[in-house]
C-alpha cells in the first residue's frame, strides 16, 4: 500500500507557447528543484517527471505506516512553496520569472512496485489503478488545490480540516 502524488502545472501548454525554450527549461528546473526537495523532506520517492508534472510515491520502496499523511503534508507544502517562488518571501524577489499555479492529486491503495522497462533501461515505479486514479484526481484539481482520493482522506489522522467535494468525472474510468 502506498500513496501516489501527482502535481501538474495549470496552463503549461499555452505558457510554453509564449516562452523561449531555454527560459522555459530554466523555469521548470527552478520549480522542480524545490518540489523534489519537498518530496525528499517527507521521505517520498521521486518516480518521474512527465513533462511539467511530478509523480512521487510515499510508502515504497521503504514502507511507511504514515505514507498518506506524508504525501498530503508534502502536497500542502508544495502549494505553499510555489506561492513563495511566485511572489517572493521575506522581502526577497520571486524566483520564478513567470507566475503559474499547480493542481495536486493524492491517492492511496495497493500497487505493484518494482523495476519496469528493458534490460538496457529500467526504472523503479509503481503500477496499478491507484496510480491512474491519482493522475485523474490531479487533473481535476483546480489551480492552487490539493484533492485527495477517498482512501487517502480516510487514512489521515485527526487534525486535518478537509472539505468534502462531490465525485469527479475521471476520464477513462468507470
Amino acid at each position: 500500500e502506498v500513496s501516489v502524488l501527482f502535481s501538474d502545472i495549470r496552463g503549461f501548454t499555452s505558457m510554453s507557447e509564449r516562452q523561449d525554450a531555454t527560459a522555459l527549461v530554466g523555469l521548470l528546473n527552478t520549480y522542480f528543484e524545490d518540489m523534489v526537495d519537498i518530496v525528499f523532506e517527507y521521505e517520498g520517492t521521486l518516480d518521474k517527471f512527465i513533462g511539467d508534472a511530478v509523480m512521487a510515491i510515499f510508502g515504497a520502496p521503504a514502507q511507511q505506516t504514515d505514507h498518506a499523511e506524508r504525501a498530503v503534508k508534502a502536497a500542502v507544502k508544495m502549494q505553499q512553496r510555489l506561492h513563495e517562488l511566485v511572489h517572493g518571501v521575506g522581502g526577497q524577489a520571486p524566483r520564478l520569472a513567470v507566475p503559474f499555479e499547480i493542481g495536486i492529486g493524492v491517492n492511496t491503495g495497493e500497487v505493484v512496485a518494482g523495476f519496469l522497462g528493458s534490460p538496457m533501461a529500467l526504472d523503479y515505479t509503481v503500477i496499478g489503478d491507484v496510480v491512474n486514479t491519482a493522475e485523474r484526481i490531479c487533473s481535476a484539481a483546480p489551480p492552487g488545490a490539493v484533492l485527495l482520493g477517498e482512501a487517502t482522506a480516510a487514512t489521515l489522522g485527526e487534525g486535518w480540516d478537509l472539505a468534502a467535494r462531490s465525485t469527479i468525472a475521471a476520464k477513462g474510468k468507470a
